[in-house]
């Protein structure tokens, strides 16, 4: 009878237990930015309700000898999707460890302007185009001046934060935080995020924490993709697990995982590139033959695209599998606390989302429990 009583106990806690949800996102991680560059009925199959957008890059100027922003999306105006977005700056490591206090400072300012500068641009269009739309819609009330104001408090509420992306280490650590710190200081009106490696994330006594809000632990490029004898360097659970290893890192953890593939070519064992345009290549043809699991060789002479690969050349397809994935998400979800989080996948492209399927992305959503 107790043993029955204590059976009947545990089902009722465990049907009492708080449903898991995450918030549903994709990386866009590309130069250009154009009104249909995120399909809207893609997004919303997926029930992706957020993006994390590139903006631009900061590297170091060696002529200049200061970090100077560069390679800019000026504009992300855009009338039909109403996303959250979360902007995104990477910076180089060299920037950031070859920089003095002064002019860490002066970057913080200039990423500040440049960010603003950005913003400025794309609110005052996307809030005109949009209202522009609705005076013309009998459903809509209002003069053009009251819509375009409403549609600029509505951009501005999509952007609550600011992610800043840098693969720092222990050498640059105490300049990058310190870049954060004043950066927090130059935006307040922002939160202020920042990625995890996953080897920052294991070791992060060694690597320190971030002063910042929240991180998004990046689980992909988990090795050197340069490396010959590597197998996928974009990820395994196998490689994720030895980095996963522990529940207690000290900040607010968001995720992404990877949902690109790239073909990786080699000469001799040494890296020469990625292959162009590989997903219209059939690899299965006369041109190429199989020599391993995900590895090919070029059977002859061949130019693609600009490039003129050699009879020999060495192809690795990287891409995780499907059940990769799964056991990675269970990773994930066994060692870190992920409720009301976001699961973001990297990145938004028409071939990748294809290449996986809307389904399986959906699924692997709701694995997390969403």
């Amino acid at each position: 009878m107790k043993k029955i009583l204590l059976l009947l106990i545990c089902c009722s806690l465990l049907s009492c237990k708080k449903e898991y949800t995450v918030e549903r996102s994709f990386c866009y991680w590309k130069t250009t930015y154009w009104n249909d560059s995120i399909d809207q009925r893609t997004a919303d199959s997926l029930g992706v309700k957020h993006i994390y957008l590139r903006l631009f890059d900061v590297g170091w100027n060696p002529y200049a000898k200061s970090a100077a922003p560069m390679a800019t999306l000026w504009d992300f105006s855009d009338d039909v999707n109403q996303m959250q977005v979360t902007p995104c700056i990477y910076i180089t490591n060299d920037a950031i460890q070859q920089s003095t206090r002064p002019q860490l400072k002066k970057l913080a300012e200039d990423v500040r302007e440049r960010m603003n500068t950005i913003l400025n641009e794309t609110r005052s269009k996307t809030a005109r185009y949009t209202a522009y739309k609705k005076v013309n819609d009998s459903v809509y009330k209002g003069d053009m001046d009251s819509l375009e104001r409403y549609e600029t408090t509505m951009f501005d509420n999509r952007i609550k934060e600011i992610l800043i992306d840098c693969d720092w280490t222990q050498g640059s650590r105490d300049n990058y935080f310190y870049f954060l710190s004043e950066l927090k200081k130059e935006i307040p009106a922002y939160k202020v995020a920042a990625t995890i490696r996953l080897w920052q994330y294991r070791d992060h006594e060694k690597a320190g924490v971030p002063p910042v809000d929240n991180g998004l632990l990046m689980c992909y490029n988990m090795e050197s993709p340069t490396d010959h004898k590597n197998k996928n360097s974009i990820g395994s659970p196998k490689i994720l697990r030895q980095y996963v290893n522990h529940d207690d890192y000290p900040l607010k953890l968001n995720a992404a995982l990877p949902i690109f593939n790239w073909s990786l070519v080699f000469r001799g064992g040494q890296f020469l590139g990625i292959l162009a345009n590989s997903d219209m290549i059939d690899m299965n043809g006369k041109r190429f033959k199989k020599i391993d699991e995900n590895r090919y060789v070029f059977t002859r002479d061949e130019v693609i695209g600009e490039t003129f690969y050699r009879n020999g050349d060495e192809v690795r397809i990287e891409k995780v599998s499907d059940a990769e994935m799964r056991e990675m998400i269970s990773i994930l979800k066994d060692h870190i606390d992920l409720e009301n989080s976001k699961v973001t996948f990297f990145s938004w492209d028409e071939n990748f989302i294809k290449d996986y399927g809307i389904k399986n992305i959906s699924r692997y959503y709701s694995l997390f429990g969403s």
